[in-house]
């Protein structure tokens, strides 16, 4: 069946007339638009009824199933459609309905989470998004994505001294995001950095030398993963710095915003995301 472009040039309204739709956001609902003339209406019975004052405590709900029962545009050029659910008359704005076959809004959110944790079902933590619950953004930009494949690869090719750190300052496509697999490969220490482009697209480097015994000393001799406590962050918009770690058969994660208050600098954790933070700028 061919998709109908709700808010599109109608050729024929008469063949609307008695299909179903469902609603896919309720923000679009005129719950008050029968008391005026923005719009033509099919009869003053259903004008009268078409509010939220004859709904008798019914609200329209995201997902709702309607039968639509006329067609107009508003004095602004807005293509209005009046549904018929259950027993009452609803206007509502064409951009807030889909087929019934379609997700709705909370449908869509269900399923992109779906997919999220299903991506890193049965491989290894890189991709399990909150794993423990530190918020990683695993599985959701692109950038993530290639960098968390290649790190969890290292890993099923028996690379058990590994890191992967994300600098993350906003949705995933910034060029300000970086984002850094380390390893240890036959004793050498190694780098690959992805970075997004000024077009928002991932880059990454190819591998290099890079000595990171200095990170790991420090996470053995002070028995980082032993710390529990978590910084407070002290801004809304920000910068974190997000470590997942595998030191052998030992996995440690972390996540914090760049700023902190001062007093929690004396933390483990902290301290340790300070000495990985300054070493890869």
């Amino acid at each position: 069946m061919e998709k109908i472009d709700y808010c599109g040039e109608i050729k024929n309204v008469k063949e609307l007339i008695g299909q179903k739709v469902k609603i896919w956001h309720n923000g679009g609902i005129y719950s008050s638009l029968n008391g005026s003339d923005n719009i033509k209406w099919p009869n003053d019975e259903i004008k009268k009824t078409a509010g939220k004052e004859y709904w008798n405590g019914y609200e329209p709900q995201i997902g709702d199933i309607g039968e639509i029962v006329f067609v107009s545009k508003s004095k602004y050029n807005e293509i209005i459609y009046i549904l018929k659910i259950r027993d009452k008359y609803v206007p509502i704005k064409c951009s807030y309905i889909v087929s019934p076959e379609s997700l709705d809004v909370n449908e869509a959110h269900q399923k992109r989470w779906d997919e999220i944790y299903a991506y890193g079902e049965h491989d290894c933590n890189f991709k399990k998004f909150g794993f423990n619950d530190i918020w990683n953004r695993a599985g959701i930009a692109e950038i993530d994505k290639i960098s968390e494949t290649f790190a969890c690869d290292l890993k099923t090719k028996g690379i058990d001294t590994l890191m992967l750190v994300k600098r993350i300052s906003d949705n995933g496509s910034s060029p300000y995001e970086k984002q850094y697999v380390l390893w240890k490969k036959n004793g050498q220490g190694l780098l690959k950095t992805f970075e997004n482009n000024t077009n928002h697209k991932p880059t990454q480097t190819e591998p290099e030398k890079f000595n990171w015994d200095d990170l790991i000393s420090f996470y053995e001799q002070n028995n980082v993963s032993l710390e529990t406590k978590k910084p407070e962050s002290i801004v809304s918009h920000f910068t974190n710095l997000v470590l997942q770690f595998y030191n052998g058969s030992d996995y440690y994660t972390f996540g914090m915003q760049l700023i902190c208050k001062e007093e929690d600098e004396r933390l483990i954790n902290v301290q340790f995301i300070r000495l990985i933070d300054n070493k890869l700028k």
